[in-house]
């Protein structure tokens, strides 16, 4: 990798990460349709909320992968980093978006069908004071929570790249610190709460409320495992029985806490829990600490994960589309281990069609 902050190699490894972890969080949103609908039908093994189930597990690592590799990106002291550029790269295809799901809503409404699960799901209801409300508080639809945490974390990027831009070993002891303050602060509150229950107490619920919590943690997390990928010497086999592991974990702890009634049945779906936390990061690291060779296999990787953020903010109105208004909706529900796999790919081949044909229009790329 070159030592310049302006001409740095491609991570082509990345790329094929990204391009993945887009299709996983379409299978994931696909499958929850079916773990929603039969989240109380007390499950076999065999059943069709283990057909969603397995379809969601599968796809919960894509969400912490996209923070990990952001902060592998953007925290490299040899990457270029601007707050406004970037941040406004997000920022202004979400407000598109957040109209466009506003007026999709509107006229399912008028059909009479329910629209995009968000704020604004029945926008026609909401009035001018209602709306502002819906739009501040957010997310306008289910799927744009990750868009709103990310827009955070980068506010928090020029004070991260003071630490990654420290000369080592001061940097290496300062992302540990920071790692240590995250899991006390953040990880093992929740952890606690989730294996304990109301026998695990409430430690410190204010005076570590500014310390590093919640997805801050991931991104830099994301950095420590790239950068120092090197140094790590883990076998790979190691990180993909780690990704294996939390896999299994999260399908059997769902399916378990339905077939026992549990009212908390996705708790184990927490992207900051430890099943998802070890499935994303044995994935990450899978693809982080290693080489890929001088570039993508297909022309076409390159070009997806360049696509992967317009593909994310339109694939939930299509799939919701898609449930809504044609035969494939009842199929899904009725017929899971037929209906998932037909939505799924008719899904991702609609949102990379549209992302792609918007993409051809250059006025449009800064917006939409």
């Amino acid at each position: 990798m070159s030592t310049t902050a302006t001409r740095v190699a491609r991570r082509h490894e990345l790329d094929h990460l990204r391009v993945l972890a887009t299709f996983a969080v379409i299978l994931l949103h696909t499958g929850a349709i079916v773990v929603v609908v039969w989240r109380d039908s007390a499950p076999e093994l065999v059943s069709a909320f283990n057909v969603g189930n397995l379809a969601d597990s599968l796809g919960r690592f894509a969400v912490n992968c996209f923070f990990m590799t952001s902060g592998a990106l953007l925290l490299d002291p040899v990457r270029r980093f601007v707050l406004r550029p970037q941040f406004l790269r997000v920022a202004l295809p979400t407000l598109t978006w957040i109209v466009i799901y506003g007026l999709a809503n509107a006229l399912l409404r008028e059909d009479g069908a329910r629209g995009v699960n968000g704020t604004l799901t029945d926008p026609g209801e909401l009035g001018l004071t209602g709306l502002v409300r819906a739009l501040l508080g957010g997310p306008a639809a289910y799927h744009l929570w990750f868009v709103y945490v990310l827009l955070g974390i980068y506010l928090t990027v020029p004070l991260l790249r003071a630490l990654t831009d420290r000369p080592e070993p001061q940097r290496r002891q300062l992302l540990t610190w920071f790692l240590v303050l995250w899991l006390i602060a953040d990880l093992l509150p929740r952890w606690g709460a989730w294996f304990l229950g109301d026998r695990f107490p409430a430690l410190y619920p204010s005076p570590f409320a500014a310390l590093p919590t919640g997805y801050v943690g991931l991104f830099v997390l994301g950095f420590v495992i790239s950068h120092y990928r090197d140094r790590l010497r883990v076998p790979y086999l190691a990180w993909l029985a780690l990704a294996v592991a939390g896999l299994g974990w999260t399908f059997v702890a769902v399916w378990q806490a339905a077939s026992h009634g549990d009212p908390d049945v996705f708790a184990a779906y927490d992207n900051l829990k430890p099943p998802v936390l070890m499935y994303s990061m044995g994935v990450f690291a899978l693809f982080a600490t290693r080489s890929w060779g001088p570039g993508p296999a297909w022309p076409a990787v390159r070009r997806l994960s360049e696509l992967s953020f317009r593909i994310y903010l339109v694939h939930a109105l299509v799939l919701h589309t898609l449930r809504m208004t044609t035969d494939l909706g009842p199929l899904v529900e009725e017929r899971p281990i037929v209906g998932l796999p037909v939505i799924y790919v008719a899904t991702v081949v609609i949102s990379v069609g549209v992302s792609w044909a918007l993409d051809l229009v250059k006025p449009l790329r800064r917006w939409i």
